[in-house]
C-alpha cells in the first residue's frame, strides 16, 4: 500500500531542519562595504621595522587575539548554501520513493502469491482431509432413463430368429417404442486405519434396479392389491458387496489383497468400471505387490484367482467355510505392470512450463488353467471325475498404453493383444478308441486365439478457458475372416453346421450367413475346420456410442469406428482457469465398419452404419450431475437382411441421466 502521508512527513521533517533565515531562491546575496581608497593613518601599511613588537612578538597576532576575547564582536553568520540544501531534499524524496516502491512491489507479490496459494490451499486440504479423516465416504446416486425406437432397424429375424435387439412383443403395427428406469447407489467408503493401512470397498444398493418392478400384489402377500397397477408397495432391493481389498505401505514398497476392480490405459482391456454411465466392470480376487519407484518409473506384480472350480463346505456344512476339492481345476493370472505415471500436480506444472508430458505403461498377463469342472453338481453315482474336462488353456495378452500431452493438446492411445489356445473342450473319459476315428478326430480339435484391438483418442483445446474441445477417436478390434456373426456371443447357436458331440451331449450348430451372431468355432468337416477365434472383444464398460455398439452388438469387435467430437463449456474447464461447472454441450459422428463382409448381419456388405450421438449436461459446484442425450443410427448395407430382403431403418435412442456423486 502506497503511504503518502509518511513521504510528506519526510519532505517536512527535511526542511524543518534547514536555518531559520533562508534567503529567496532569486535574491542575490548583498555586497560588503569596500574599504576607503584612502585610510587613515592608524590603518596604514606597518613598516619593515614596526612588523614586530618586543620580544619579537608580531604585532598582528597580538591585535587579532584581542579581538577574538572581546565579547562585544559578533561573529558574522555562516553562508548558506541552497543548492547543497536542494540536493539534501531531494535525496531524502528520492529515497524514500524508492522505499514506497519497494514495498509497494513486495505487497504485490504478496498478492499475487496469496491468490495462487489459495488455488493451492484448496487443493491440500482437500488432500489433507482425504490423509486426516478415518472414514473417507465416496460413490454416486444415479437415476438413468432411457427410450428406444426401432431398435430392431425394421429387419425382422435373422435365421436363428434372433433379432438385433429385444422388440415389444404386444400389439401390432407400429409398436417399435421401448422406455424404461434404472437406479443405483454405489458406495466406495474408505477407511484409513493409519497412515500406512487402508482398507477399501465397493457396494451396490439397488444396483441398476428396474424403477417399476418387484410389485407387491400377490394375493397371499396383500389381498388388497390383486393387481400390479394397484400396489403401493415394491419388494426389498438387495446389497452386492461388490469389491472389498485392503493396502498396505511397507518399507519395501505397497501390498494390496482382496477383491478389486482393475483399470488399464483407455479400458479397452481392463476396464474398473467406475463411470457414471457404466453398467460394466472388471473385479478380480487378487494379491499384488508394488516396490518403490525406480527412476520415476512403477513395477507391479500380480496374482489373481480366476476360478477355484469345484469346492465343498462338507456333507451338512460342517467345515464352516468352503473348501477347495482340487487345485488341478484351479484358474489363474499372472500380471506384470510397469508403468511411468506423473501426478496431477507434475503434469500441470509441466505444461504450465511449456514442457511435454510422456506417460507409458506395459502389461503382460498370461491366464492358465489346465482342467476344467464345469458342472460342480456331483453326478448320480457320485464320482466327480466324470464332470472334469480338460482344457490345458494359456492365454497370453500383452497390452501398451501411451499418454502424451503438450500445452492445450492430448494424445492416448492403447493397442492389445491375446494369444493363446485351450487344447480341448471334451470329458475326461472320451476315449478315442470308442469312437470313429474321424469324430474323434473332430472332437480333440483345440481352440486357438490371435486377437487385436487398439484405440486412440486426441483433442485439442481452444478459446478461451479452454471452453472449446475439439476431438477425434478411433478404434478397431480384429474380425475372423471366414466366420459368421459377430462374435460378441459366442455362447449362442447358429443356423451354421451341426457340431460333432458325443451321444447325450448338447448339439450346437455354428453360426450360418445372415446370423447376427454365434460361436465361430466349427469343427464338422475336417477339411474345412475354422478352430480358431480371432475376433477381439473391447470391454463392455468402454462405452463408444449410444446405439450400434453399445446396445446391438453390445461391444467393439469385428470392425472399426471413427469419431470426431466437439464439447462446448461456455464457463470453461479447471485446464484453462474455468471450473468445470455449469453447462456443457456435446455432438459427436460414428461410423462404423465391418473387416469382413461376412462377420456382418447382411453377410454381403461392410459398412455398418453412422450414428449422431448430441447431448447436454449441467454440473453444480456442489457436484449434481444431469445429462440428456440423443442418438440416431442411419443403418448402412451391413446390417441389411439379406436373408428376408429387408433393409434396416432409421433407429432412435435418448438417455435421461441424473447423479449425486459423492
Amino acid at each position: 500500500m502506497v503511504r503518502p502521508l509518511a513521504l510528506a512527513a519526510a519532505v517536512c521533517l527535511v526542511a524543518s531542519s534547514a536555518p531559520a533565515e533562508i534567503a529567496p531562491a532569486k535574491s542575490k546575496p548583498k555586497a560588503t562595504k569596500k574599504a576607503p581608497k584612502n585610510p587613515p593613518a592608524d590603518a596604514a601599511q606597518p613598516t619593515a621595522s614596526a612588523k614586530t613588537g618586543e620580544g619579537g612578538t608580531p604585532a598582528g597576532a597580538s591585535q587579532t587575539a584581542g579581538a577574538a576575547a572581546s565579547p562585544d564582536v559578533a561573529k558574522p553568520p555562516p553562508v548558506f548554501d541552497q543548492e547543497e540544501f536542494r540536493r539534501q531534499v531531494m535525496e531524502e524524496v528520492r529515497r524514500e520513493l524508492q522505499k514506497t516502491k519497494d514495498e509497494v512491489k513486495q505487497e504485490t507479490a504478496w498478492v499475487e502469491q496469496d491468490s495462487q496459494a489459495r488455488v493451492q490451499d484448496s487443493e491440500a486440504v482437500e488432500q489433507l482431509k482425504q490423509r486426516v479423516n478415518l472414514f473417507q465416504p465416496h460413490g454416486y446416486l444415479r437415476l438413468r432413463s432411457e427410450f428406444f425406437n426401432n431398435m430392431n432397424l425394421g429387419r425382422g429375424t435373422d435365421p436363428t430368429g434372433h433379432t438385433l435387439f429385444l422388440q415389444p412383443f404386444i400389439g401390432s403395427g407400429g409398436n417399435n417404442s421401448q422406455s424404461d428406469a434404472n437406479f443405483r447407489f454405489r458406495f466406495e467408503p474408505t477407511l484409513e486405519v493409519s497412515e500406512d493401512l487402508a482398507i477399501y470397498g465397493q457396494l451396490d444398493v439397488l444396483d441398476n434396479i428396474l424403477l417399476g418392478t418387484d410389485p407387491v400384489s400377490d394375493v397371499y402377500i396383500d389381498p388388497n392389491t390383486p393387481l400390479a397397477s394397484f400396489a403401493n408397495t415394491r419388494g426389498a432391493g438387495t446389497v452386492k458387496v461388490k469389491r472389498l481389498w485392503g493396502r498396505v505401505n511397507t518399507q519395501l514398497g505397497e501390498l494390496v489383497f482382496g477383491r478389486m476392480g482393475y483399470h488399464w490405459g483407455l479400458g479397452i482391456l481392463h476396464n474398473d468400471g467406475n463411470c457414471l454411465d457404466c453398467d460394466y466392470g472388471d473385479t478380480y480376487d487378487r494379491i499384488a505387490f508394488a516396490p518403490r519407484e525406480i527412476k520415476g518409473h512403477r513395477f507391479a506384480l500380480m496374482f489373481d484367482l480366476l476360478d477355484k472350480g469345484a469346492v465343498t463346505t462338507g456333507e451338512h456344512g460342517e467345515l464352516g467355510r468352503s473348501v477347495d476339492i482340487d487345485t488341478l481345476d484351479d484358474g489363474y493370472r499372472l500380471g506384470l505392470e510397469i508403468t511411468r505415471l506423473d501426478n496431477a500436480e507434475e503434469i500441470k506444472r509441466k505444461l504450465d512450463a511449456g514442457r511435454w508430458v510422456i506417460n507409458y505403461g506395459i502389461l503382460g498377463d498370461y491366464r492358465t488353467q489346465v482342467w476344467d469342472t464345469p458342472v460342480t453338481t456331483p453326478p448320480a453315482n457320485g464320482n466327480l471325475r466324470s464332470n472334469v474336462v480338460r482344457r490345458g488353456a494359456k492365454l497370453y495378452q500383452p497390452d501398451f498404453f501411451l499418454a502424451l500431452k503438450r500445452k492445450k493438446w492430448r494424445f492416448d492411445a492403447e493397442v492389445a493383444m491375446t494369444y493363446g489356445s485351450v487344447n480341448t473342450h471334451q470329458p475326461l473319459d472320451f476315449d478315442p478308441a470308442t469312437v470313429d476315428p474321424q469324430l474323434a478326430a473332430q472332437l480333440m480339435q483345440p481352440i486357438n486365439f490371435l486377437q487385436f484391438g487398439g484405440a486412440l483418442q486426441t483433442d485439442i483445446a481452444l478459446l478461451a478457458a479452454d471452453a472449446l474441445l475439439v476431438g477425434l477417436e478411433f478404434g478397431g478390434a480384429s474380425g475372423d475372416k471366414g466366420a459368421y456373426g459377430f462374435g460378441a456371443r459366442p455362447w449362442r447357436s447358429g443356423s451354421g453346421a451341426v457340431q460333432p458331440t458325443l451321444s447325450g451331449g448338447t448339439p450346437l450348430r455354428a453360426a450360418g450367413p445372415g446370423d447376427i451372431d454365434g460361436t465361430h468355432l466349427d469343427y464338422s468337416n475336417l477339411d474345412a475346420t475354422h478352430g480358431r477365434m480371432n475376433n477381439f472383444v473391447f470391454n463392455r464398460a468402454f462405452n463408444v456410442d449410444m446405439i450400434l455398439w453399445r446396445n446391438l452388438v453390445t461391444s467393439v469387435t469385428s470392425g472399426w469406428y471413427l469419431k470426431p467430437s466437439i464439447r462446448y463449456r461456455p464457463t470453461g474447464r479447471k485446464t484453462g482457469g474455468g471450473d468445470d461447472t455449469g453447462f456443457e454441450i456435446l455432438a459427436a459422428i460414428i461410423y462404423s465398419q465391418a473387416w469382413y463382409a461376412e462377420n456382418t448381419p447382411s453377410a454381403a456388405a461392410r459398412p455398418l452404419g453412422i450414428e449422431l450421438n448430441v447431448g447436454i449436461t449441467y454440473d453444480t459446484s456442489d457436484r449434481f450431475h444431469a445429462g440428456l442425450a440423443y442418438g440416431a443410427l442411419l443403418p448402412l448395407s451391413g446390417l441389411n437382411n439379406t436373408a428376408t430382403g429387408q433393409g434396416a431403418s432409421l433407429a432412435h435412442a435418448i438417455r435421461l441421466i441424473m447423479a449425486i456423486p459423492f
